[in-house]
């Protein structure tokens, strides 16, 4: 099979990223504007300090985009993992999904993350908080896996 990655990013998290680069772009271009109408102490600060967040709003945007699983031949890695994030489709008991869909107004966004429970088989489980997902996305992640494990075996 091919390699394939899954990006995971949640819809907010998206809108929230692009609307803070937009922001940040806006208050650079300003910055220039300020700068060159009169070369204060304090105008120069400001453009130092907009350029600045720029970078950061880039490397930013750039680690939120990154964010998914990467599927390869016999294993899969998952980039938002720090260590342990490679689990090969031959270790896989089975693999469980769950997003919580039901409305109620005293729920915080860590209750709504989807989470995806991978079951090894030396009879460990490992849970993976995908965050703000879809369930579309989800469930395009667990068959991904499924279809790949059971093509290993």
């Amino acid at each position: 099979m091919k390699n394939k990655f899954i990006r995971i990013i949640s819809p907010m998290s998206f809108a929230m990223a692009v609307i803070l680069d937009i922001a940040v772009v806006y208050y650079a271009i300003y910055a220039c504007n300020k700068l060159g109408e009169k070369a204060s102490a304090l105008n120069i600060l400001f453009a130092i300090i907009a350029f600045l967040s720029v970078a950061l709003a880039v490397f930013y945007s750039r680690e939120v985009i990154r964010h998914g699983i990467k599927f390869r031949n016999d294993e899969f890695e998952i980039t938002f993992l720090d260590e342990n994030n490679i689990i090969k489709y031959d270790d896989i008991e089975s693999i469980e999904s769950y997003i919580d869909t039901k409305a109620s107004l005293k729920k915080n966004f860590v209750d709504r993350y989807s989470r995806l429970t991978i079951i090894l088989k030396d009879g460990s489980a490992l849970t993976l908080e995908l965050g703000l997902t879809t369930k579309r996305k989800l469930k395009k992640i667990e068959e991904e896996i499924k279809k790949r494990k059971n093509a290993g075996n």
